[in-house]
């Protein structure tokens, strides 16, 4: 099975943010190799049917890995199994949110302290799918304990991940610190799965960067994402020796990704996680914060594009 050609590129998975519609909205500029779905709760999965759910929604899953989140083994074999019944490209599991309310349950990164359970959980997993890549997305851990982080990194290759993508942040650094790079060239040196790096790529030259800098086989990109849906497209320009693409007009891009939430969600849930996109769109803008406070206060969806295209006939870019 062919995992990814080397320097792919990633959607990371974020809660109210790597739906369905902004995967559209990032496809239609290119450039982007995997895409990860927001997290899915192992205990509500096997429940869940895609058209009713909010969450099991996709146009396509050829390029998708779900990505599942608990620590009961059998929870999660079977909420893989039942998501690798939908024939995505992978299925995650999720060993790197540092949320106190994810974690306090014994998820996420609450996983990175228990060695056996984490093998565990992966190895049901693995059972599960197969005949799908498994990948598992961690932090450095706790503490930045290099050898702690190995020595996981081992584990999760000895367990039949195809490959992990690491967060070059601990749990305490939480969104804010500088990520440490060096940790992702350690885990490279250290496994012979590849190793996807993540953590501040905010612009196309630091995805070449991370690259070049950690030997890393890949790039997964959260936050810039959602302000830059084009930023994919952006690093493959570059890394061709193309240079930047002229960038798009962001009316339009804001627009698109309305009528994809239209097109996909319920009327509420639409208008909700639209609010959401264009607090991180609108970082784009001299007049983004106005924008975004504007946004939240419409009604429907009708009344948010009024919004849109009223603030831009006016606003200052």
């Amino acid at each position: 099975m062919t995992i990814f050609p080397r320097g792919a590129l990633f959607m990371a998975p974020m809660v109210d943010l790597s739906h369905v519609a902004y995967r559209q909205l990032i496809r239609s500029f290119g450039g982007c190799d995997l895409f990860y779905s927001e997290m899915l709760n192992s205990r509500i999965v096997p429940g869940e049917k895609p058209g009713t759910s909010i969450y099991l929604r996709w146009a396509r899953t050829d390029d998708l890995i779900f990505q599942i989140l608990g620590s009961d083994p059998e929870k999660m074999e079977q909420a893989a199994s039942k998501l690798g019944g939908y024939r995505p490209r992978g299925i995650d599991v999720n060993m790197g949110c540092w949320l106190h309310k994810v974690m306090e349950h014994g998820w996420g990164a609450a996983l990175m302290k228990d060695m056996n359970r984490s093998r565990e959980v992966l190895s049901a997993v693995r059972r599960a799918v197969p005949d799908r890549l498994v990948s598992v997305k961690i932090r450095i851990g706790h503490g930045p304990d290099m050898q702690y982080l190995l020595d996981f990194a081992s584990m999760i290759q000895e367990s039949g991940a195809d490959f992990l993508v690491l967060h070059a942040r601990t749990v305490s650094d939480g969104m804010s610190r500088k990520a440490k790079w060096e940790y992702i060239a350690a885990v490279k040196d250290r496994v012979s799965i590849p190793v996807v790096g993540n953590g501040d790529v905010v612009r196309a030259d630091d995805a070449l960067s991370m690259v070049r800098q950690t030997g890393c086989d890949g790039v997964m990109i959260g936050r810039q994402a959602v302000i830059e849906p084009w930023i994919f497209r952006d690093i493959k320009s570059l890394a061709s020796g193309a240079g930047l693409p002229e960038r798009p007009d962001l009316e339009a891009v804001i627009m698109s990704l309305l009528d994809l939430l239209r097109l996909h969600f319920p009327p509420d849930v639409a208008l909700k996680r639209f609010k959401t996109a264009v607090a991180w769109l609108g970082r784009n803008l001299t007049f983004g914060h106005h924008l975004a406070k504007e946004a939240g206060r419409a009604q429907d969806l009708s009344q948010a594009a009024q919004v849109i295209s009223g603030n831009f006939e006016k606003g200052i870019y």
